[in-house]
């Protein structure tokens, strides 16, 4: 609730700027306002708290200004970041682009320590998106889960920065010690 005040206080805050500034933030159509769109989106959300902030004008108002002021508004990590902090696979489904999808499920399953959200990923052919073998790193180097190391199987790849991933070099690198206890993301 403390942040749904927040929100408003610098709702009223802007406003002034806002009748000045001219900038698209994908607001529903209407009477054209951008004033009254926002309030009306504001008491919408208040309405229905679990409305997600990344469709919400109000977020995109505070990213626009203060998290990424001059860069262009991204929901796909904004779906990220809060899928992230509450811990939910379930909001990464929201995600359109394959990177920050895998990525979702890889940092959720690396922070709940649970290989088993690997299996829930979502298969892709885009080269920059996670794989099961990197969220099963992930969660085996964050956590130092052996378990993890095994169900990687007779799998690997190889990645620029980490080098081969296997079975083999997971559990040699939980032996050595080197990185475990931290992402690898």
């Amino acid at each position: 609730m403390k942040s749904i005040f927040c929100m408003l206080a610098l709702l009223l805050l802007a406003a002034p700027v806002m009748a000045e500034i001219s900038f698209d933030l994908n607001l529903p159509s209407g009477s054209g306002d951008p004033i009254s769109s926002i309030t009306d989106a504001a008491t919408t959300e208040i309405q229905n708290p679990t409305l997600s902030p990344c469709i919400s004008p109000a977020w995109k108002l505070v990213s626009a200004f203060i998290i990424n002021p001059g860069e262009e508004f991204d929901p796909d990590h904004c779906y990220q970041f809060f899928a992230v902090q509450a811990g939910d696979i379930s909001q990464c489904s929201l995600i359109q682009r394959d990177p920050p999808k895998t990525k979702c499920f890889t940092m959720i399953a690396g922070n709940k320590n649970d290989a088993g959200i690997c299996d829930q990923m979502p298969s892709t052919s885009d080269p920059q998106a996670y794989l099961k073998i990197d969220c099963l790193w992930e969660v085996a180097i964050k956590n130092n889960n052996k378990a993890a190391c095994q169900a990687m199987g007779s799998g690997k790849i190889s990645r620029m920065v980490i080098g081969e991933m296997s079975r083999q070099t997971c559990l040699a690198r939980l032996k050595s010690g080197d990185g475990v206890g931290r992402t690898t993301l």
